[in-house]
């Protein structure tokens, strides 16, 4: 890492080398059907059940959200990298129908992708503005799991955790 660098130059190369799970973040009502890749998702805390999530203040789904007061988010398995490049906007076949990737259903009043690692159904809690970004709290009011090995991000690749 070149020190002479800028602060945030050096901060984005350390950050590459940390793993995170991929998530979509996805919600559908009277704001739109929308959804996007990210790659941070966290617990906040289990009184009440809750997650925290952040999107660059651009995304096109932070609208939509706040208009439909839910969201759903789907931690991907390995083998759904394909799903997470189309939310990402990388693939341009699907630009107009991301949702046409995967098969989703509508669950708890939210789009819900089979085969996720976990799927969260959320109310929208809080919102927060915070540099580039927009930090969503949303209260989970129903859950689904299966046992599937998550899909991993770092070094700005997709990989899978090893066996165990």
């Amino acid at each position: 890492m070149n020190a002479a660098a800028p602060l945030a130059e050096r901060v984005r190369a350390a950050m590459r080398r940390t793993a995170s799970g991929v998530t979509v973040l996805a919600t559908d009502g009277p704001g739109g059907r929308s959804g996007v890749t990210i790659s941070t998702l966290c617990s906040l805390s289990l009184e009440p059940p809750s997650v925290i999530a952040c999107l660059h203040r651009d995304s096109r789904t932070i609208a939509p959200v706040v208009t439909n007061g839910v969201f759903s988010a789907n931690i991907l398995a390995e083998g759904q990298s394909d799903i997470a490049a189309v939310f990402a906007g990388l693939d341009p076949a699907y630009q107009n129908d991301r949702f046409a990737i995967g098969v989703w259903h509508v669950a708890d009043s939210v789009p819900r992708l089979q085969g996720a690692v976990a799927s969260f159904a959320c109310r929208l809690a809080a919102r927060h503005e915070f540099g580039t970004h927009v930090i969503l709290i949303g209260e989970i009011y129903a859950v689904a799991a299966t046992g599937r090995a998550p899909l991993i991000y770092a070094d700005r690749v997709f990989q899978s955790l090893p066996a165990a």
